[in-house]
């Protein structure tokens, strides 16, 4: 498990170009801007749940940066509470 910050703003952004199949896509850019959904989002935190023990919350993911979105992570054990 990656332990930085910005090493899951790398992941989020890797699995996001494969994901979207758009190699250009980076954590300035807005989720919905390019070309996430709901569904996009489902998988995106089941995967970040599996690696990092937490999730996106959707509000920040879908308003701003991915780089944002990633600053607001919200930990598994927070969001049990």
């Amino acid at each position: 498990m990656a332990s930085s910050a910005s090493e899951m703003e790398k992941a989020v952004v890797e699995w996001l170009r494969a994901e979207l199949d758009d190699p250009e896509i980076t954590a300035d850019d807005n989720f919905l801007d390019i070309g996430g959904h709901s569904l996009t989002f489902a998988r995106l935190n089941a995967y970040l749940t599996d690696t990092y023990r937490g999730a996106l919350d959707m509000k920040a993911t879908y308003n701003h940066s991915l780089a944002t979105a990633v600053a607001a992570f919200i930990p598994a054990s927070i969001q049990a509470s």
